[in-house]
């Protein structure tokens, strides 16, 4: 498993990543947010089932991610964002072979596209905080 996704890391190259839809919501307005206040972040990372689609030799992955952020059980912000990455590669045909191994993609799909979106999007959210009038929060690191 571990030969498959160095191999498949080595047959992409990033091309693009783009945001196809954005949804900010805030749902209720907390005024005391301040450093020591405690926000729960939940975070959801979905995929079209069709992921990847593989175009001659492009491969798009479309991910939706899903942030909600809490304070005291109370639910203050909300925010989905529709991602599409695409790679090329010279070799589509062996990409499409290591991504049928279940394990291979999904340790593609959880953490590398995780890894490589995941500063895109704190300072994305950072920024839709900022637009809303809110005191931004910080996603934490991505282990």
């Amino acid at each position: 498993m571990a030969t498959n996704f160095q191999e498949l890391i080595k047959l992409l190259q990033l091309q693009e990543i783009r945001f196809m839809d954005s949804h900010e919501s805030v749902l209720q307005v907390i005024n005391n947010i301040n450093d020591n206040t405690k926000v729960l972040i939940k975070t959801e990372q979905a995929f079209r089932q069709k992921d990847p689609i593989i175009n001659d030799n492009i491969i798009v992955f479309c991910p939706k991610y899903v942030f909600t952020f809490f304070i005291e059980d109370k639910l203050f912000f909300k925010c989905e964002y529709i991602i599409s990455i695409s790679f090329k590669t010279d070799d589509s045909k062996k990409v499409q072979a290591l991504l049928e191994d279940k394990e291979t993609k999904n340790i593609f799909l959880t953490q590398q596209l995780n890894k490589t979106l995941w500063s895109i999007l704190r300072g994305t959210i950072m920024d839709a905080f900022n637009r809303h009038s809110l005191r931004p929060v910080v996603l934490p690191w991505v282990l």
